[in-house]
C-alpha cells in the first residue's frame, strides 16, 4: 500500500514494532554484507558515469567529475545519517525508503496489485483536489513516484537505504551535469565558477541528495531548462519537444506551483529569442499579460490561481507548529491581500533565516551560507562583469524572473524556516552562478592588494 500523505506531514502504513525495524533497517544482520554491497555498486557506477555520453561532453576532467559525483553520494549519505540519528526514524528521507521496502514486497508477492496501485485513488472524492495539499490523489503521487522508484532500487540494494541512496543520486548527478553544460555555453573560460554553482552550493547539494522529491524536481527542471536552451541555441527536436513535455509534466506532478512559475519566465524567454525582441520588452510584455490573467481569472468561475494559493497558505498554517515556525500574514484571494504580502514574502524567502536567528542549532550553517550568497550579490552590484555574449541575456533574465516569482511564492505559503531553505536550495544554481560568474574576481583582488600595499 503506497503512502498517504496528510499536507505535508506524511502519514505512513504502519505495521507493529518488529516489522518497522526490519523495514527501515532490513536483514539488519548482514549490514557488513551491505557494506560491501555499496562499495561494489558504486565502483562501477563511477566507471558507467565516466562513459555515458551526455556527461562525456560537459568537457570535465574525468577525475574531477569522479570527485564531483563522490562528493554528491557523500552528500546523500550526510542527509541519510543526520536524519536518522538527528530527527529519527519518523522523519520523510527514511518513509520513503521504508514504504519502498513494503512496495517491493508487493513486487514479489502480488504484481497487479504493484503496477496499478499508484493509478488508484483511496479517496471518496477520487481524483478531485489537483492543487490541495492534503487528503487527495493528486498529493499523494507526489510521494508515491519516489516511493516506486525506490522499490525498484530495492531489487539491487536488500532495501538498505544508503544504496538506494546511491542509486538514487547517480541519477540525479544528470541534472547537475545538464546545468553545468547550459552555463558553460554561457560562461566559457570560467570553468571553476561554473562547478562551484552548480555542483557545489551547500544547501542546493545537500537538500537534492536525499531521497526525496526535491532531487527528482531539480533533475525534471536541469533537463527542461537545458532541452529548452539548446532547442532555441540550435533547433527543437523530436527527442528535445520528448524531454521538454515529459519533464513539465513530471514538475507538474511532483511540485505544480513550480510550473506556475515556470511557464511565463519561459514563454518570455522563449518570445525574446524567437521574435528577437528585447528580453526587457518581451518579459514586460508576458508579465503584464500574465498578471491580468491572474488577478481576473478568478472571475470566470474555472481556474483561481490566487485562491489556489490562498489554500496552499492555508493548509500549511494548519499543520502542526514547527520548532523553526515563523509568523506569515494570512491571505486572501484577492489583489490587495496579495500585494499588500510581498514585502513579507519576499523578506522570508530571500533574507531569512537571519545569522541572529537561531530557532534550532542546525540552522546556523543555512543563516551563514545565506549570508555569504547576500554578500555575493552586493560585490555583483559594485564589481559587476559585462557578460561578452548579449545573445545569452534572455536566459539570463529567465533565471532571475522564474527564481524571484518560485521565490514569492514560497514567501507567500511557507511558515517555517525548514520549509523555506529547503524549497529555496532548487532555485539557488539559477541565481548564484551568474553572480559567481559575472563579479570581476581581478579587480576585487587589486583591490585588496592596493590596501595592503597602503597599509
Amino acid at each position: 500500500m503506497l503512502r498517504k500523505c496528510k499536507g505535508n506531514a506524511c502519514c505512513c502504513v504502519m505495521l507493529n514494532s518488529k516489522a518497522n525495524i526490519l523495514t527501515i533497517f532490513p536483514h539488519r544482520k548482514s549490514i557488513a554484507l551491505n557494506y560491501l554491497l555499496f562499495v561494489v555498486y558504486l565502483v562501477p557506477l563511477c566507471w558507467l558515469l565516466l562513459r555515458v555520453p551526455f556527461v562525456k561532453r560537459s568537457g570535465i576532467d574525468g577525475r574531477v567529475l569522479t570527485g564531483l559525483f563522490l562528493f554528491k553520494i557523500a552528500a546523500g549519505i550526510a542527509i541519510g545519517w543526520i536524519s536518522l540519528n538527528i530527527y529519527g526514524t519518523g522523519n520523510d528521507y527514511w518513509d520513503v525508503n521504508k514504504e519502498g521496502w513494503i512496495e517491493y514486497q508487493l513486487l514479489i508477492s502480488d504484481p497487479g496489485e504493484y503496477f496499478t496501485n499508484i493509478f488508484t485513488s483511496a479517496y471518496p472524492h477520487e481524483y478531485s483536489g489537483m492543487f490541495g495539499s492534503g487528503d487527495s490523489f493528486w498529493n499523494d503521487l507526489k510521494g508515491n513516484i519516489v516511493i516506486k522508484l525506490v522499490s525498484v532500487f530495492n531489487i539491487f540494494s536488500r532495501g538498505d537505504y544508503y544504496i538506494n541512496s546511491l542509486f538514487f543520486n547517480f541519477l540525479i548527478f544528470f541534472g547537475h551535469i545538464a546545468l553545468y553544460r547550459v552555463f558553460i555555453k554561457i560562461y566559457p573560460g570560467r570553468l571553476i565558477r561554473v562547478i562551484i554553482g552548480c555542483f557545489l552550493l551547500p544547501s542546493m547539494i545537500y537538500f537534492s541528495s536525499g531521497i526525496h522529491k526535491d532531487g527528482l524536481v531539480f533533475l525534471m527542471l536541469a533537463i527542461l531548462i537545458y532541452c529548452i536552451f539548446f532547442s532555441l541555441k540550435y533547433r527543437f527536436t523530436i527527442k528535445r519537444l520528448a524531454f521538454i513535455i515529459t519533464t513539465l509534466g513530471m514538475l507538474f506532478l511532483l511540485r505544480n506551483f513550480i510550473v506556475f512559475a515556470l511557464v511565463p519566465a519561459v514563454f518570455a524567454w522563449v518570445l525574446s529569442v524567437k521574435a528577437k525582441w528585447r528580453p526587457f520588452k518581451s518579459f514586460a510584455v508576458v508579465y503584464v499579460l500574465t498578471g491580468i490573467i491572474l488577478f481576473t481569472s478568478g472571475a470566470t468561475g474555472f481556474f483561481n490561481p490566487l485562491q489556489i494559493i490562498t489554500q496552499k497558505q492555508a493548509d500549511y498554517l494548519n499543520l502542526p507548529v514547527s520548532a523553526t515556525q515563523i509568523e506569515l500574514s494570512t491571505l486572501s484571494p484577492h489583489i490587495k491581500s496579495f500585494v499588500n504580502n510581498v514585502p513579507e514574502a519576499i523578506n522570508h524567502a530571500i533574507m531569512r533565516p537571519y545569522v541572529t536567528e537561531l530557532p534550532v542549532n542546525s540552522i546556523l550553517p543555512l543563516s551563514i551560507e545565506l549570508a555569504f550568497y547576500q554578500l555575493l550579490f552586493l560585490l555583483f552590484l559594485f564589481f559587476r562583469q559585462k557578460n561578452t555574449d548579449p545573445a545569452n541575456n534572455s536566459f539570463l533574465w529567465f533565471t532571475v524572473f522564474f527564481s524571484f516569482t518560485g521565490l514569492l511564492l514560497i514567501g507567500y505559503i511557507s511558515p517555517n524556516l525548514g520549509s523555506l531553505v529547503r524549497y529555496r536550495s532548487l532555485y539557488l544554481p539559477f541565481l548564484i552562478t551568474p553572480l559567481i560568474c559575472q563579479i570581476n574576481w581581478k579587480k576585487i583582488k587589486k583591490i585588496f592588494k592596493l590596501k595592503n600595499n597602503i597599509i
